[in-house]
């Protein structure tokens, strides 16, 4: 009795041992995965189908163009955001980028037509304006498309994954991400140790004017609160808001720093008589985000440069055996096989 018992055990387990060979030879196919379709979240929810290989990508505004070449996949592209073709950043790491078929912008629209016919395997696009009904057309049309949202350093490294599991290649994004995480913990390590109180104020004004600033919910908040400084527009929500000269002087920063796009001309302002109360520019502690490359105070990977070069220009005590040029030297090699100074980009926070 006992040897039939144990005959049945060993004819048990050895069928158990079988029947796992099998399905590891020759696994069940997965319902998701049936025919070379993939299915991903993106940044608004959206569960989206996308089929094996995506060889043609269009991106329909620089953040997304920036991350995808960050991703090393510029050669996928077959459409983008008409300023992303002549930008200098992406002319130097892909020079075939200027012959790309340019597909509108964000802030003038999307050409839907002009997308449709490059016969795209993936569309990227963007949360604010039409971007979400762009999608909804394109999916009528069997055309897979992503949003991402990439409004802080933590949703920047969640855009990069977005893209690149999308584009079939998700380790790709890891080494982004890492190296976006040397840079803030490098940061971190000098500035978290200062007491609330010695934090300094910044005020950030966009590329509209002078008197037009980010809010609390953009990447530039994050810039400074990474950096150690208060940013005293936090408390504004949405995108870029108007602000009078009147609240600026109130809110009197000790730092303040202009987008690198902020035209000359509306530098001149900073001389009028009602601002020279203002610490920031007392002090001389008015700065332009320094990149003559693709600019850092947008959200992309390269943001992670803007929160160290400015909490060094904060807190210089705290950085002074740092040069910021070899540290994004080392990022940009990292990220593009060429370093800045290759590219024949430099840093210049003059404000002239």
């Amino acid at each position: 009795m006992r040897s039939h018992k144990k005959h049945g055990q060993i004819v048990y387990w050895l069928s158990c041992f079988l029947l796992t060979a099998v399905l590891l030879v020759f696994p069940v196919p997965d319902p998701v995965n049936a025919g070379g379709t993939r299915m991903i979240t993106d940044m608004a929810g959206r569960r989206v189908a996308i089929k094996d290989p995506v060889n043609r990508i269009v991106t329909t505004f620089k953040p997304a163009s920036l991350c995808v070449f960050s991703l090393g996949l510029a050669g996928k592209l077959v459409g983008v955001d008409n300023s992303s073709r002549q930008d200098w950043l992406h002319l130097a790491v892909f020079p075939g980028i200027a012959g790309v078929e340019g597909v509108g912008t964000k802030t003038t629209g999307i050409n839907f037509e002009t997308l449709v016919s490059l016969k795209p395997d993936l569309v990227v696009l963007y949360a604010q304006k039409e971007g979400i009904a762009l999608a909804d057309r394109l999916s009528a049309m069997n055309i897979p498309s992503i949003i991402i949202l990439p409004e802080t350093f933590d949703t920047i490294k969640e855009t990069l994954q977005v893209i690149a599991g999308a584009a079939g290649e998700p380790e790709k994004s890891l080494m982004v991400g890492r190296c976006m995480d040397e840079v803030t913990q490098l940061v971190a390590k000098r500035v978290d140790r200062i007491d609330e109180k010695a934090k300094k104020n910044g005020y950030f004004a966009s590329a509209i004017g002078l008197f037009s600033t980010t809010t609390g919910n953009m990447i530039q908040n994050e810039i400074f609160i990474q950096a150690g400084i208060k940013n005293v527009s936090k408390d504004l929500t949405g995108y870029f808001q108007d602000i009078s000269p009147e609240q600026l002087v109130k809110w009197n920063p000790d730092i303040m720093v202009l987008s690198q796009h902020l035209k000359k001309g509306e530098t001149h302002l900073l001389s009028g008589k009602p601002l020279q109360e203002i610490k920031a520019i007392s002090q001389k502690a008015v700065y332009r985000c320094p990149s003559s490359l693709a600019p850092w105070d947008f959200p992309s990977p390269l943001s992670v440069l803007a929160t160290l070069w400015i909490a060094q220009k904060a807190y210089p005590e705290r950085f002074s055996d740092l040069d910021i040029m070899d540290k994004t030297d080392e990022f940009y090699q990292n990220l593009f096989q060429k370093t800045m100074t290759q590219m024949g980009g430099t840093l210049n926070d003059r404000v002239d």
